[in-house]
């Protein structure tokens, strides 16, 4: 793995945007050792099964990716395969495993900052 530098700053308007289509977006920064961040944003009504399953391979019903990260803005529920569902408020960051759906609760777009190379990786196998 190549050596990471001692501080990296990370500029997302500089960064590739990956449009999922008008609800949903991510625009991602990657830093040298292949570790990724992204600031994602989801609007109110996005539907991944519509928006993201698609593009991936497979057609996954659930999402396939690990999320870490911090919720910038908005309120998102995150519903699992298992019928549990959990709540991500502004302010509040979080872990959350394969086999979710987020919905963004309310009026104000969920924005979210993550860090990953999990994610990442499900980003580069999405069709172009």
């Amino acid at each position: 793995m190549a050596e990471i530098p001692k501080t990296t700053l990370l500029d997302y308007s500089t960064g590739t945007r990956k449009q999922f289509d008008e609800g949903a977006y991510a625009d991602i920064v990657s830093t040298t050792g292949g570790y990724t961040s992204m600031c994602i944003t989801i609007k109110p009504g996005f539907d991944w099964r519509k928006s993201v399953s698609p593009l991936l391979p497979g057609c996954p019903e659930w999402c396939p990716a690990t999320h870490f990260g911090f919720m910038k803005s908005g309120c998102m529920k995150v519903k699992y395969e298992d019928g549990t569902e959990k709540t991500v408020n502004a302010g509040e960051s979080y872990l959350i495993p394969p086999g979710h759906l987020p919905e963004v609760l309310g009026e104000e777009p969920a924005v979210m900052v993550e860090f990953s190379q999990s994610t990442a990786a499900v980003v580069d196998k999405m069709e172009k």
